[in-house]
């Protein structure tokens, strides 16, 4: 094992002890634990961690439970499975990982649960230890730190059914959601590695996209390619992709990817690999015929202006989205950009989400943006009635003084697309 992966799973314990401080600032009156469930998996697709679950405690196994008193040692909860688990699916933990990650103490949650897997409606018995060690917390009004939001369903679920066998649960929890947004909002150098390891594969299979772009030719086919490219790349989706033609280009997140693509049309790609769990997010809009029309041009170099402009005035002290202050909302100045141009009505979405370990990141949109923040900034226009979408997506790290664009090495200009469109037709 390398270095750096050691590295990364100590991290877990310095990341733990910076939430345990935000708790004791944001809550001084308050004792209690953090408790903090893992995700689950999921029948029909590869199992992926919660989240937060990865950042603070970077256990890739599912249905684990996280315990800390604020004042103690950490403690791992797992499942007893009344099958040997290791027989159907490798084991993502082991002594060395687990004291990698700070933690030297776990239990099972409770008697055995039939299987080798367990869902988050487990019944009571299956989780009676965890049960009656937060039965005892409510019992001397301790408080509970948990997620309530911006967390996988499982969890919640998990979290729910934990307060339906603990009466008066409920009532100690306190979400601590908005803390740990703060916390990983801010990428260190090792995040921003994976991140641009993620936007590196996102790249080769933008161009594998526009190399299989061509007249009747299915939306499928091109989604295919995208797929190669990141298997190829020991990489997930981040998101499902969109590859979207003609009438479906002007659909914001059209997933079908069923139709065909014909001479004239537009073509919408908006795709991000996920690497080591952080996420990538770039679109491009190429033209099917290889070459934009007049119109589509102009549509295209407007979209181009507005990411440009709204990408010159990012930097800390911005907000993605805030109407009480227009003029700092990134939204907002672009919503100005295109009514001032004459596509007001035309563009109805958000100006950018953050990225981080998921797609569309914790973050709360409406706070100044801060160095260390990935977002992105995703200017579009869609005509329904022309059968014309053109979006543009790139990511971008904000710095001291402004941002530095992340993906600026995927062709986007009109001369570098349809020279790409060119050279890959030349090359088939």
């Amino acid at each position: 094992m390398s270095q750096k992966r050691v590295e990364e799973r100590m991290q877990r314990v310095v990341r733990r002890k910076a939430l345990i401080d935000a708790i004791r600032s944001a809550y001084p009156d308050k004792e209690g634990s953090l408790l903090l469930c893992a995700g689950f998996e999921r029948e029909r697709e590869p199992f992926f961690q919660d989240s937060s679950f990865h950042y603070f405690v970077g256990i890739e196994e599912p249905a684990l439970v996280f315990y800390q008193s604020l004042n103690g040692d950490p403690l791992l909860y797992e499942p007893q499975y009344a099958n040997d688990r290791s027989v159907w699916l490798p084991g993502k933990k082991d002594e060395k990982i687990l004291q990698q990650v700070g933690i030297r103490k776990i239990e099972f949650l409770g008697k055995p649960v039939p299987g080798y897997s367990m869902d988050p409606l487990v019944s009571k018995e299956g989780v009676e230890v965890l049960v009656a060690q937060l039965s005892e917390l409510v019992k001397h009004r301790q408080t509970i730190f948990t997620l309530l939001s911006d967390v996988s369903l499982e969890a919640l679920v998990m979290t729910r059914k934990l307060c339906e066998y603990v009466p008066g649960l409920a009532e100690c929890i306190v979400d601590i959601a908005p803390l740990v947004g703060r916390l990983r909002r801010i990428k260190d150098m090792r995040e921003l590695e994976h991140i641009y390891r993620a936007i590196e594969i996102t790249a080769a299979a933008q161009e594998a996209a526009a190399d299989t772009i061509e007249a009747d030719v299915s939306e499928a086919r091109v989604q295919a390619a995208i797929d190669y490219i990141f298997a190829e790349g020991e990489a997930t989706h981040a998101f499902p992709s969109i590859v979207g033609s003609g009438k479906h280009s002007a659909i914001l997140h059209y997933v079908d990817n069923t139709g065909t693509m014909k001479n004239g049309d537009l073509v919408v790609v908006d795709i991000g690999a996920s690497y080591q769990h952080y996420a990538a997010d770039v679109t491009r809009t190429y033209p099917v015929s290889g070459t934009f029309t007049k119109r589509q041009k102009e549509i295209y170099q407007c979209v181009l202006e507005a990411q440009a402009f709204v990408a010159e005035v990012a930097g800390p002290g911005m907000y993605l989205r805030n109407a009480k202050e227009p003029e700092k909302s990134l939204h907002h100045i672009a919503e100005k950009f295109f009514k001032d141009h004459g596509y007001g009505d035309y563009f109805p979405h958000g100006i950018g989400h953050y990225v981080g370990l998921d797609v569309h990141d914790v973050g709360e949109r409406t706070e100044p943006l801060r160095p260390g923040d990935v977002i992105t900034i995703e200017p579009g226009l869609y005509f329904s009635e022309e059968n014309l979408g053109v979006r543009i997506e790139d990511m971008y790290w904000i710095v001291e003084d402004g941002v530095v664009c992340l993906t600026e090495g995927i062709a986007k200009e009109v001369e570098e697309i349809e020279r790409l469109m060119r050279e890959q037709r030349e090359l088939a």
